[in-house]
């Protein structure tokens, strides 16, 4: 199963102080090998930028940030994104996500970003929370 995640679900893993919240759980499942991480320059990027917001920095104060995005993109297969301008036209910026997606031939975008939760039509790939994106995997094993 090869998915893309959204750096909010990074932010979200890195902030939270729960160890069982479903975007901590979604990386551990990459991290064991049970989901095949898809990522693009643009996107391991993204997550770097977003591990580095003052409100991360102080949530995530005592963590290696960027060691944490350095163990996530590790054993990702890294592919090049083409163009997906346009599909989510109520935030352009997520359109990499989509590309990503689409490139990798990804089953899964897995977000908490509302704009990729509410597209204006199909993007060509499941979009979940990360909640239900673990259901699914659940009923994969």
């Amino acid at each position: 199963m090869r998915v893309v995640i959204d750096s909010s679900v990074v932010v979200a893993a890195l902030a939270t102080p729960n160890l069982e919240s479903a975007s901590r759980v979604v990386l551990a499942a990459v991290a064991a090998g049970l989901v095949e991480l898809v990522i693009t320059d643009e996107l391991e990027a993204e997550y770097r930028r977003a591990v580095e917001y003052p409100q991360v920095r102080r949530q995530a104060a005592r963590v290696n940030r960027q060691g944490f995005v350095d163990a996530i993109v590790a054993t990702a297969d890294r592919v090049e994104a083409g163009s997906a301008v346009g599909a989510v036209p109520a935030d352009p910026g997520d359109d990499m996500v989509v590309a990503a997606a689409l490139a990798g031939g990804a089953d899964f975008l897995v977000t908490l970003d509302r704009h990729l939760l509410d597209p204006t039509g199909p993007l060509g790939v499941v979009i979940l929370r990360p909640g239900d994106f673990l259901r699914e995997l659940r009923a994969q094993y």
